[in-house]
């Protein structure tokens, strides 16, 4: 049975369709869909905690953040999950060196913005010194779980578990479970579809900074013999040209490869847990090619209620692999500070100087 109740109240009964759950990759949060017969107490719901119930387990938390109504007596409720908060409190962090892992970045980041954590892998790999001026707490999570990976170190992940019994910020090491759950024709594949794109292909990645003439290019030969120069031309501050070589780098990887979109939809009978992005499952589709195992990307799960729930999915075959987001970070902005006191002092001090060489005529 389907519950969804709101601070407390169950609105189950002036539900007008079945209640989707939006979980996607690149998205800071999942999201969660009402559809509902409008009444005027809908007016006063946003803020308030939601939750949705599939049975005894609780599938979703979060608060509402918007609402719409139409002509028709239909309303809409759009809720964010509790990591949306990383996306809204942009602020200045800092974390000194020889003491931080990941894992303490997300408890402390998660400490500050008051968000319950559940389970906290631990990254191990010490992080050097980081600062992080106006940074957003979501790219700054990405952000030591890429250097984590770059320093040698695993692969992590992290979602809110909205759960019961783990409910909370959850970290945990990406690897390949077990046991995973499959998707069939004839068992819970309603349709499958598969699309490889080079159109926005790029072979080659010229970067040039202007202020000081500095020109890097890296090229994929393979593709280049292939495709022919498709060229990413981009122009990069001063604050940038230390690290050109590895932009170039990291943007060839990510534009040189084809783009390939597989997508899935199928049911999940009841007998299937819920669903999230990055978790790993087995799919077997002959006419798409589709047979092996695959991440989800994005994820939508529409609760019809008695257990059944739609699902839509975007599949990938390998794992993301998170980019670093501040490419500065190890720089101490306070040094350029000193340094600018420094030579402004300097300059003072030789003005001085001069002031007094000419007073003596020396």
């Amino acid at each position: 049975m389907i519950d969804v109740r709101v601070a407390g109240h169950s609105i189950s009964p002036i539900l007008s369709a079945p209640p989707r759950i939006n979980d996607q990759a690149d998205a800071v949060c999942r999201t969660l869909e009402l559809s509902l017969k409008n009444d005027s107490f809908l007016s006063g719901l946003l803020g308030k905690p939601v939750e949705l119930y599939n049975g005894k387990e609780r599938w979703y938390f979060g608060n509402f953040f918007k609402r719409g109504a139409d002509t028709e007596g239909q309303a809409t409720l759009l809720a964010y999950d509790p990591l949306f908060y990383f996306k809204r409190n942009p602020d200045d962090y800092y974390y000194p060196k020889n003491t931080m892992t990941a894992s303490k970045v997300f408890v402390d980041l998660a400490a500050k913005i008051g968000m319950k954590t559940a389970k906290i892998a631990n990254t191990k790999i010490i992080l050097p010194a980081l600062f992080y001026q106006a940074a957003d707490p979501d790219k700054i999570l990405v952000d030591v779980l890429a250097r984590t990976k770059a320093s040698g170190g695993k692969s992590f992940w992290y979602r809110f578990d909205p759960s019961l019994d783990n409910f909370g910020l959850y970290l945990y090491e990406r690897i390949v479970p077990k046991e995973v759950w499959a998707f069939q024709v004839g068992v819970n594949i309603t349709s499958a579809s598969y699309e490889a794109n080079a159109e926005e292909l790029v072979t080659q990645v010229k970067l040039i900074n202007r202020e000081t003439g500095k020109v890097v290019i890296r090229k994929n030969e393979g593709q280049a013999k292939a495709f022919g120069k498709l060229q990413h031309f981009e122009e990069v501050n001063k604050d940038e040209a230390p690290n050109m070589d590895r932009k170039a780098k990291q943007l060839l990887d990510e534009l040189s490869k084809i783009k390939v979109t597989s997508k899935v939809d199928g049911i999940n009978p009841g007998n299937m847990p819920q669903l999230f992005s990055g978790d790993l499952i087995y799919v077997e589709e002959k006419y798409t090619g589709l047979i092996g195992a695959y991440y989800i990307r994005n994820i939508t799960q529409q609760l019809e209620g008695g257990g059944f729930v739609s699902i839509g999915m975007d599949i990938e075959a390998a794992q993301s692999v998170p980019a670093i987001q501040y490419e500065n970070a190890t720089k101490n902005p306070n040094e350029d500070k000193e340094k600018k006191k420094e030579k402004e002092k300097s300059k003072e001090q030789s003005k001085e100087q001069k002031k007094v060489s000419d007073n003596y005529g020396l």
